[in-house]
């Protein structure tokens, strides 16, 4: 478990620290926590993060100040930047997509991604009302305040997806009109996936085709991509925009992603030549460099074969950890294709030891590539106490 400071040890004074003693007592402040922090790797079992990572040969980027400023698809009167770097990573994951076309630029996280798609959709549909489901990430009613939208969150079936009929009287009551409507890809709670066509039909039958979907893959769209059996996800399954993470399945030392959407889509936002030389069609205009060659180095050390390995192996964490904790007497069950597994919540000692959510009264474990078979037998002998 991680000691935080007290607030007095790290308060900025007015004056500079100035005698080394002084730097040296913050070095070892700051390596103490890094130790700490680097501790809790091995009991990090609730949070959709990947751990799995080393990205210190690329220390020397810490010395400048890189800035992506505007698209990538642009150059900058600024240098130093790594827009070629970005658009590789983009066009890696618009190929994944089905849209080797697709803009897209490097974000600071999903909830950046969702603002993003969302923003384009009502763009696209200034009258459009947003809905999600109530199983959605907790980013999106924030978004639709953000963007003043109408927000519906719309109920779940037993699966925990989208209640395709239920979206379909929602919108009918509100006697049609354009849609902006956000699937989850894997919500963070049980892995469920929502139904991206069924949900451009059930609208269709409400009676109107003026419909934006926004497909929040934060979680779960390498997983849908790349699993033994693939499923709907992106592009050629309806979606018109895509949230991605870059630091839960290839990990980073923080969070960030990609969003994606349809190239034709973009001319509703963009605005030309106005961020340093450079079309701003991006939320954040002034980006960090340094996420895109982080993201790009990862990349290119696994490539797809090795992203589909990893992804077998969370899989296979993930059946492993049912069985056990079936044969443990807890509970589990998991949605198909998913690398979470609910279970009954066990003491708040243990969920803290080893980093579990809980929602009532289940907590989760998020089989992600850093957790291994060792971790989910350390896990039941710690249960069975």
């Amino acid at each position: 478990m991680v000691r935080h400071p007290l607030a007095d040890d790290v308060r900025i004074p007015d004056d500079p620290t100035g005698s080394s003693s002084g730097s040296d007592r913050d070095v070892a402040l700051l390596k103490e926590m890094a130790a700490q922090m680097l501790g809790e790797r091995d009991h990090m079992l609730g949070f959709p993060l990947n751990l799995d990572f080393d990205y210190r040969p690329l220390a020397d980027f810490l010395q400048v100040h890189g800035n992506n400023v505007g698209g990538p698809p642009t150059s900058s009167e600024y240098q130093l930047h790594s827009k070629v770097f970005e658009r590789a990573v983009v066009s890696f994951f618009a190929r994944l997509a089905g849209h080797e076309e697709a803009f897209g630029y490097v974000t600071t996280g999903g909830t950046e991604g969702n603002l993003y798609g969302c923003y384009v959709g009502r763009e696209r549909f200034p009258e459009a009302v947003m809905y999600a489901s109530q199983a959605t990430h907790y980013s999106l009613p924030k978004i639709a305040r953000l963007l003043r939208m109408d927000y519906v969150a719309v109920e779940v079936g037993h699966d925990r997806a989208m209640d395709l009929a239920a979206l379909r009287r929602h919108h009918t009551a509100r006697k049609g009109g354009p849609a902006v409507v956000v699937t989850t890809i894997g919500t963070t709670t049980g892995g469920s996936e929502d139904d991206l066509a069924g949900v451009r039909e059930a609208l269709a039958d409400a009676g109107t085709d003026q419909v934006h979907i926004h497909s929040d893959a934060a979680f779960g769209g390498l997983i849908a991509a790349l699993a033994p059996e693939p499923r709907p996800w992106a592009f050629e399954s309806g979606a018109d925009s895509i949230a991605l993470s870059g630091h839960k399945m290839l990990g980073a030392p923080f969070p960030c992603g990609i969003v994606l959407t349809r190239p034709e889509h973009v001319e509703a936002i963009r605005r030309p030549g106005i961020a340093v030389g450079s079309d701003d069609d991006t939320i954040t205009g002034s980006r960090d460099a340094f996420t895109p060659l982080l993201l790009w180095y990862e990349l290119r050390r696994l490539g797809r074969t090795g992203l589909q390995r990893r992804v077998a192996h969370c899989l296979a964490t993930a059946e492993y950890a049912e069985q056990r904790l079936r044969e443990e007497g807890h509970h589990p069950e998991r949605a198909p294709g998913s690398n979470t597994v609910l279970f009954d919540k066990p003491t708040a000692a243990l969920c803290r030891r080893w980093n579990l959510l809980s929602v009532g009264d289940r907590a989760h474990l998020i089989a992600m590539p850093h957790v291994t078979g060792e971790h989910i037998d350390r896990l039941c002998a710690d249960l069975r106490q």
